[in-house]
This record gives structure tokens, sequence and C-alpha cells, in this order.
């Protein structure tokens, strides 16, 4: 079977080309695939629609994460712009390229906020974020086609299963005693690693081309793909272990019912949060940790950030008298 169509950096090149300033709009989309733009529709959710579905599309989030970083540990292929002098690089990336992140986030975040809120404006609202962002990858020369299609396949197939297999994942946790919820957290926490570390060692021995690392140098983009994410273990500590503290030890949370509280909630809470991961990793590296153990510290990082957001801020909000009733 030919896939050269669907993997021609050709495709990428003559989409830049239709129209600069096209490009340059759509190409804005970029930003809606790093970990902060997700950190704030997560927050959003969290601390202005109900907790319980912040810490679902947080875990949809992670389970995403862990998914494709394997997958493109697996496959090892390469992006457009480290085989073609062509393509215009927008967004450097280092790692692998198929398959596409940001494609299977925007479909299966996006697409559980839609299923979600079931409002009609909502959804072309997620629709047409989700588009944007998959039409950024293209365009900003970061994958090919056939990246973008199969990152699509695989969120839509993650959140179907997701979505059908919470409802009793839910009622299992329920009917489980404190410390098996905490060792369950634990437990979920480590499944990243279970996926990226046997995907890791399954190319360590493998030899980058000299060719990628030469068509990516000559657009200023230095490569190295083999590695291990080890931020994502924390997604999962973070939230969860903060929701549990949340709800078993402090009374849970409830978004404030009365717009204005409601509007100031989630502005000021999502800027703490965002502020938050942006100091987090310098008093890491300010308490020797990340000279110590990296991967502790990258771990910690967004846990901490994580925390915050899915404890820290309601109890702050809670004390301020910002809370709704049960």
């Amino acid at each position: 079977m030919d896939l050269s169509f669907w993997f021609d950096p050709g495709i990428n090149v003559a989409l830049q080309n239709i129209s600069p300033a096209l490009t340059w709009l759509i190409t804005r989309a970029t930003i809606g695939d790093t970990f902060p733009w997700y950190l704030m529709i997560i927050s959003l959710v969290y601390l202005g629609l109900h907790p319980k579905y912040g810490v679902r599309i947080a875990v949809l989030f992670g389970v995403c994460e862990s998914v494709f970083y394997s997958l493109k540990l697996i496959f090892h292929n390469p992006r457009p712009f480290w085989i073609s002098s062509g393509v215009e690089v927008f967004q450097p990336e280092t790692n692998f390229g198929f398959l596409s992140g940001g494609s299977m986030n925007a479909v299966a975040l996006y697409g559980y906020i839609a299923i979600t809120v079931r409002r009609w404006w909502i959804t072309l609202l997620c629709i047409l974020v989700a588009l944007w962002v998959i039409l950024a990858r293209l365009f900003a020369g970061d994958h090919f086609l056939g990246d973008v299609a199969g990152g699509m396949v695989g969120g839509l197939v993650l959140l179907v299963l997701f979505i059908t297999a919470m409802p009793g994942v839910e009622k299992f946790i329920g009917t489980l005693s404190r410390p098996a919820r905490i060792l369950g957290i634990v437990a979920l926490s480590c499944l990243p690693l279970v996926l990226i570390i046997p995907a890791y060692y399954s190319v360590i021995n493998w030899q980058l081309p000299a060719i990628w690392v030469e068509v990516a140098q000559g657009h200023g983009v230095t490569i190295n793909p083999v590695t291990i994410n080890w931020e994502v273990p924390g997604y999962f500590l973070g939230i969860l272990l903060g929701y549990e503290y949340l709800t078993t030890y402090r009374g849970g949370w409830n978004p404030p019912k009365e717009l204005t509280k409601k509007i100031v909630v989630v502005i000021a809470g999502t800027i703490s949060v965002l502020l938050v991961n942006m100091m987090v990793p310098f008093l890491i590296t300010l308490a020797g940790f990340s000279g110590f153990l990296p991967p502790v510290a990258e771990i910690l990082d967004t846990t901490l950030v994580f925390f915050w957001l899915s404890a820290c801020v309601p109890l702050i909000a809670k004390k301020l008298n910002y809370a709704g009733s049960a």
C-alpha cells in the first residue's frame, strides 16, 4: 500500500503557499497545542462547570498524552521540516511526528466538552477550535497529513472508550476504601510510564538519520526525539490527589451559581494556575531537585501544578466565600 501521499511534505508546502494571510491566521492556533493551553481548558471546566468534569477531562488528557507519546516512539517517523527544506517552520518540535498529539487531543478533549455540556453553541465552538488546531498542525509544518489523520482517529477511539468505561470505573471507585483509592491513584499515575518506557527502550539503539538532523538544523532546530516524557504521571497524581483531598477532607467544591462570582473564580483561579505553572519549575530548580533527580523533578512539577488547581484554588475560593452550595 502506497502511503507516500499521506506523508508528503509537498502538501505542507502547498498549504503554506495558498495565502500568507491564511497561513498566519491558521498557525496562530499552534498555541492550542501547548501545555498552558490545555491547563487553562481543564481549569475552566474544573472551576466553572464542575470539578468532576474537570477531573475527567484531565484524566482523558493524561491518557491521550501517554498513548501518543508511546506511539511516537514506536513508529519514530520524521516531521515534514525534518526532511524538506521547503517547509516553513512556525512551531519547532523536537519529538517524532506520527501520530499528531495535537489532533488527538483536539478530537478527544473538545469532543468530551461538547458531549458533556450539550449546548449547540458550545458544540459549534468546540468543532471550530478543534478544526483550527488540527489545520494548524499542517500549516505550521509540524505534521504530515497522515500524522493528523492518525491523531484524529486515535482521539476518537480514546474518546469513545473513555465515555464508555467512565461510568463503570467511577462506580467501582465509589466502593473502594480511602487507602485503596490512594493506591489506585498511584497505580494509575504509573500507567504512562508503563506505556512510554518500553516504547523508549524499543528505539533507544535506533540510529537517528543524519539527513533528518541536517535538514532540521537548516531550519534552526536541533532535534533529540528519543526521550521520555516524565511529566505525564504528574497530571494524574496532582489532579486526583487534589480532588481526593478536597472531597474527602474539605467538603468538596461547587462553583458559585452567581454569575459575577463564577467569573471571578474562573478568571482569577485560572490565572493563578498559569502563574504557578510558570513558577514551580524555578522553585524546583532552586531547591536543587532538577540537578539531583531530573525525572522526579518533572513529575513533581506537574503534580504541584495540578494539585494547586484541584485543591488549593477551590479552598481559597471557599475561604473567600466564593463557592456555591451543594
